[in-house]
């Protein structure tokens, strides 16, 4: 039986709203216990997450409610200057799935791309590795069937390691390179590293980028630890330096949520062209591991993921004891004209 478009009321989801925002976490921890394989939902991250935004971009938050309850949200990401508006979260009730609610979400998410002036709707599916568990093939079957189709961008491959079964701190970190030093940091860049930061993740390391770029988007770092510390996420960094220049030749990032401690995200590691060859990538991420653990001994569960057609860091990864788990593909589907 569907829920009629009478029963259903959309309603912007804001922080202040206690009631609503408490029903939206209970209904995110009922999804994760059916979803797949994630870090469980933290309270304190997501209630950040109305208030602060990844770094240029706007978020649209709503929930739907039926009888006074929730029983669907939905999350719009508007990345700044592009035409896309991407799906970060569509979620209906355990209990009231098969009953239109999704389509009704769907429906909801491509009106507000339009009202945002975007053209194109994403979104990213979970499914199954050959290797892997079997994966629920029903978001990608709803995808399908809302007129959206695989898109050309490369998947990414979704990968854990497991510290009570892998230790890749087992032989110790491996000695830095001649020429190179090792700094660590943590939530906060410190001030000579946050514009070699934010030129190194917003190029991948791939070549120079024009400081007089307002300062490298007026210091992309700056901008994700405002988010970060919004959030309650605390973070770890360890970089490499090169001796003879003092340049930030790359570093490494992982990351962790108020109330998972035995969770930690694996984020960002970038080495610059020009210092490839080293294996710095290798050092970078065992070497922050021990500083992670120091910090925080719960630590048992590390997840990562990187695009498919990035074999190295993956190769680097699976050689650290990180396991591939699922993929996670790109669909899209235009928003239809504006109104």
């Amino acid at each position: 039986m569907n829920d009629t478009a009478g029963e259903l009321e959309f309603v912007p989801l804001a922080a202040n709203d206690d009631e609503t925002v408490g029903q939206w976490l209970d209904l995110m921890a009922l999804a994760a216990e059916t979803g797949p394989r994630a870090a469980p939902p933290c309270n304190v991250d997501m209630v950040g997450s109305l208030r602060f935004a990844p770094p240029a971009t706007a978020l649209d938050d709503w929930v739907v409610r039926s009888g006074g309850r929730v029983v669907g949200a939905l999350r719009l990401a508007l990345p700044d200057g592009a035409p896309t508006a991407r799906v970060d979260q569509l979620l209906v009730h355990p209990g009231r799935r098969r009953r239109g609610i999704g389509r009704a979400l769907w429906a909801h998410a491509r009106e507000l791309a339009r009202k945002h002036d975007r053209t194109t709707l994403t979104a990213t599916v979970v499914e199954s590795l050959p290797s892997g568990p079997a994966q629920d093939p029903g978001p990608a079957a709803f995808a399908a069937a809302m007129g959206a189709h695989r898109s050309d961008i490369p998947a990414g491959t979704h990968q854990w390691l497991d510290l009570d079964r892998h230790d890749p701190l087992a032989d110790g970190v491996p000695a830095v390179p001649a020429g190179y030093s090792l700094v660590t940091w943590g939530t906060i860049t410190p001030d000579e590293y946050a514009v070699p930061v934010s030129e190194l993740e917003l190029s991948l390391g791939a070549g120079p980028v024009d400081r007089a770029a307002q300062e490298v988007r007026t210091s992309y770092a700056r901008q994700f630890e405002t988010m970060r510390v919004g959030r309650g996420r605390r973070a770890y960094h360890t970089g490499a330096v090169h001796d003879a220049t003092g340049a930030l030749a790359g570093y490494t990032s992982v990351s962790k949520t108020t109330g998972n401690p035995a969770y930690a995200l694996q984020g960002m590691t970038v080495v610059h062209r020009e210092h490839r060859g080293h294996a710095l990538g290798t050092l970078l991420k065992l070497a922050n591991l021990e500083y992670v653990l120091r910090h925080e001994p719960e630590v048992r569960l590390v997840e990562t993921a990187n695009a498919e057609d990035n074999h190295p860091m993956i190769a680097v990864n699976a050689a650290l004891g990180f396991e591939p788990y699922d993929r996670w593909v790109f669909w899209t589907a235009e928003a239809g004209p504006s109104d």
